[in-house]
């Protein structure tokens, strides 16, 4: 819930849940922004106690189909619907995203798919949990002036559901645990540190680390900061 947590930037974007479905924050019970040891604010929210559905994110092509404009969650056949938009547009060279997250396994094949084809990912007001690979997995980075990162952790509150999707919720939670190396991989490769990769790790799911620019530029991380108007 990055946009809630910012102050309802872009509320027609705001993002719809966490990295794994059975985590999500809600803004009626978000409390106001701490600061951790380094100096980051620290959106404070509540685990979620039943799964919630992350809505497809709109996907709109711009600037004659260079320019691919993804807006929302980060839902299920999110890397089906962007490898087929890829396949039909060969001229596509950019994401601009804005986005909270959504479900891992999607957003990991999604990371890999922009990895191959050498994408730049544009990050448009907030990129938030599962997102951040997607910014970081790019062969280039941008941020708009006032966009944030946002960074927590990773889990899955599977015990709340019913079968059969408790066992589909520790499918899921079982796959972010695999897939944490190639998560910090890709940080590790955009220039995210040892305390940026370290603030996430120690970041509550319900929570999230909200990280400006200056932030991102003064632990390391590579990336261009363009104007809005570009």
């Amino acid at each position: 819930m990055a946009g809630y947590f910012i102050g309802g930037k872009r509320e027609e974007a705001r993002p719809q849940a966490q990295a794994v479905p059975a985590v999500a924050t809600r803004p009626d019970t978000a409390t106001p922004a701490g600061q951790d040891g380094s100096g980051v604010m620290v959106m404070r929210g509540q685990a979620a106690t039943e799964r919630r559905e992350v809505d497809l994110a709109r996907m709109t092509l711009l600037e004659g189909g260079t320019v691919l404009r993804i807006e929302g969650g980060v839902g299920r056949h999110f890397a089906r619907q962007l490898a087929g938009l890829l396949a039909e547009n060969r001229g596509l060279q950019r994401i601009d995203i804005t986005s909270g997250g959504g479900y891992m396994m999607e957003g990991f094949e999604a990371a890999r798919v922009i990895n191959r084809h050498n994408l730049i990912v544009r990050a448009k007001s907030h990129c938030a949990s599962i997102c951040v690979a997607l910014w970081a997995a790019a062969f280039s980075r941008q941020l708009e002036p006032d966009a944030v990162i946002g960074l927590h952790q990773w889990t899955a509150q599977c015990e709340v559901m019913p079968s059969p999707e408790r066992e589909q919720c520790q499918h899921h939670a079982q796959f972010a645990t695999n897939n944490k190396s190639t998560y910090e991989a890709w940080l590790r490769s955009a220039g995210f540190n040892a305390n940026l990769i370290a603030l996430q790790a120690r970041t509550l799911p319900q929570d999230m680390a909200i990280l400006t620019a200056a932030q991102l530029r003064s632990n390391g991380v590579d990336f261009v900061l363009v104007d809005k108007a570009d």
